[in-house]
């Protein structure tokens, strides 16, 4: 009889020593899933960057029917910031002191309009080396806090007594980023009438910049 007891207290305690083993397995996929979970948390992440931009404006004021034409080149920088959504979806907010104008055509004189500009880069970059190439739409909205004309414009009224502060559009471009370096391209298009003229005046630019971001 003695030798069932033993027979059965082997059999129990081998079976507590069984299913204590089965919790190991069961560990190791806890932190299989533990460490899979924090990678995909940390990949959701949104990342925050600060930094400079600065460039040059090529503009113009386009119109029809009148002789806002030939393109100046002036200065534009400023602040800047990134939003970066994972899978390569980034917002670029920034404000500039955005300097814009052009020459008259067949006069040489010089209109220049110096704007605190908004735009925001709506981009998306792709992830597959460490330069990362990013294309973007950026709607903007700009404020003229300085006009000034170099030479005679016009020999009727002062076009600076008829000059529309207010100025948005959108601008399409491309770039691409290096570490903590940024170039960009950017082509845009003002909708808004800048001069109070006959015709339909609005800026038009295109800008090369560099920023550094940490």
């Amino acid at each position: 009889m003695k030798i069932w007891i033993y027979i059965f207290l082997i059999a129990i305690f081998n079976s507590f020593e069984v299913y204590g083993a089965r919790p190991k397995p069961l560990g190791n996929n806890k932190t299989s899933c533990t460490i899979v979970r924090t990678k995909f948390t940390q990949g959701d992440l949104v990342e925050y960057r600060f930094g400079v931009v600065a460039g040059q404006n090529v503009t113009s004021i386009k119109s029809k029917g009148s002789s806002y034409q030939d393109a100046i080149t002036r200065f534009a920088g400023g602040l800047a910031a990134q939003i970066i959504w994972p899978k390569g979806f980034t917002l670029q907010p920034e404000i500039l002191y955005s300097q814009k104008g052009c020459i008259f055509a067949g006069s040489g004189a010089k209109f220049n309009v110096d704007y605190v500009e908004i735009p925001v880069k709506a981009m998306y970059r792709l992830q597959i080396t460490d330069v990362k190439p990013f294309a973007f739409v950026s709607p903007y909205v700009a404020y003229a806090i300085k006009m000034a004309e170099e030479g005679k414009i016009t020999s009727n009224d002062d076009i600076l007594d008829n000059i529309f502060k207010l100025d948005y559009g959108i601008g399409v471009g491309a770039g691409f980023d290096v570490w903590i370096l940024q170039v960009s391209f950017r082509y845009s298009w003002g909708f808004a009438k800048v001069i109070d003229d006959e015709f339909s005046v609005r800026n038009k630019a295109f800008t090369v910049s560099a920023g550094i971001f940490f």
